[in-house]
């Protein structure tokens, strides 16, 4: 091959490779570009779904599946406008749809419709925040009024051995069936019929609002002094009596035990050596379960607790409350519920123990709804309604502190 024919094969081999090169340069940056963009893409959507994230309504919306959305859609149309049978016949349908998909709406004692799933889910959520015993005693779920409960009273056996010594048989412990009395609990809120077509009014929010208040005082009043009368059974609804955990015979299932506290003043009032002893009276394998163990009184009593000292001279003995937490009393969260009896001769006006072991709470679940728009003129009545049931399970788990002059 003569010089020129290598020098053209030389230019020719030089042209491919920056030839190939060029286009592996002009790829990596198309690559690079897509890349980029890709990257900005998934940037944006993650600070779209954190800025939804900051919105609670937009992110409860977004947490629900779409026969929910378009469940709660036609019930709210129907609620602005109840006498439209268009409106009534879209949410029967709805309903009948969730029905055939196995998705739970709640019973309907006595006609009326099921609360949407998300309107149901924010009216539990605000009574829990409302009602401090939600967070304190046991609540279950049940199907049917003729729900019962089997606790263990605790008094089971055991032993010691060695490596190859015998065994005895121990004493299994004794099991009490705890049988919750139920109620209807309810709700009457009432709104004007202007107001529900106006498009700026938020009736979910109200509904969410009025229900809850309502529901979670009543709840908290039935759990302490209900009769047990179309209510849940309360844990005043019997008085306490002096009889010990240990004493024989066992105190009734449903009485709990009470610590005098004789005042040295009157009128009456609380003492820091009382709440002691009342805090010691529960055994100590209630008290470890801190979580669900504190003191229960009137915000008047609270008003007098905040006043004790160690001593004369000492600290006070409370301790104010912080964000997220509750005021505390000896080391012990304190919660007011306005059911309670204030401080007064023989009053049982401090409630401590286990909350957890000492009380069943027992929703029967679904949430109804039936709308009156005729009864007044100009006006719809809301009646919300749920089945709720209570009963003390373990009376040794709480104690009352009574107050006497004498």
């Amino acid at each position: 091959m003569d010089p020129e024919e290598i020098k053209g094969a030389v230019d020719e081999l030089t042209t491919a490779v920056e030839t190939r090169f060029s286009e592996y340069d002009s790829g990596l940056k198309r690559f690079k570009k897509d890349l980029e963009g890709e990257f900005a893409a998934q940037k944006e959507r993650i600070e779209t779904l954190e800025a939804i994230g900051d919105r609670p309504r937009a992110n409860t919306e977004h947490s629900y599946s779409r026969d929910d959305n378009e469940h709660k859609g036609v019930f709210i149309d129907w609620v602005r406008h109840p006498a439209d049978d268009r409106c009534k016949s879209r949410l029967a349908e709805a309903q009948h749809e969730l029905s055939k998909k196995d998705v739970s709406i709640g019973s309907l004692p006595g006609g009326g419709y099921g609360l949407p799933k998300e309107i149901s889910s924010q009216i539990e959520h605000r009574v829990r925040q409302l009602n401090p015993f939600r967070g304190l005693v046991d609540v279950v779920q049940c199907s049917s009024n003729d729900f019962n409960y089997l606790v263990s009273l605790g008094d089971g056996t055991s032993g010691w051995s060695s490596e190859t010594g015998t065994r005895s048989a121990t004493n299994a412990p004794n099991l009490r069936n705890i049988a919750p009395t139920f109620g209807e609990l309810y709700a009457l809120p009432t709104a004007t019929n202007w107001s529900l077509e106006d498009l700026f009014f938020d009736v979910q929010q109200w509904l969410v609002d009025d229900i809850s208040a309502d529901w979670a005082a009543a709840e908290a009043t039935a759990i302490i002094s209900g009769d047990g009368s179309n209510k849940p059974t309360g844990v005043l609804a019997i008085n306490p009596v002096s009889t010990a955990d240990t004493a024989s015979p066992m105190r009734a299932a449903g009485v709990i035990q009470y610590v005098p506290l004789t005042s040295p003043t009157s009128p009456v009032s609380l003492t820091i050596d009382s709440l002691i002893t009342l805090v010691h009276t529960v055994a100590e394998r209630y008290t470890m379960e801190r979580d669900r163990v504190a003191f229960v009184m009137h915000r008047l009593s609270v008003a007098a607790l905040r006043r004790l000292k160690a001593s004369t001279a000492g600290s006070y003995m409370w301790t104010e409350a912080q964000e997220g937490t509750p005021a505390t009393l000896l080391g012990f969260p304190v919660f007011t519920c306005d059911g309670m009896p204030v401080i007064a001769n023989d009053a049982f006006s401090v409630l401590f123990g286990n909350w957890r072991r000492a009380y069943l709470l027992a929703d029967r679940s679904g949430m109804a709804i039936t709308l009156d728009p005729y009864s007044t003129p100009g006006k719809t009545r809301f009646y919300a309604r749920r089945r709720v049931g209570g009963r003390i399970k373990n009376n040794d788990a709480l104690k009352a502190l009574r107050i006497s002059d004498t």
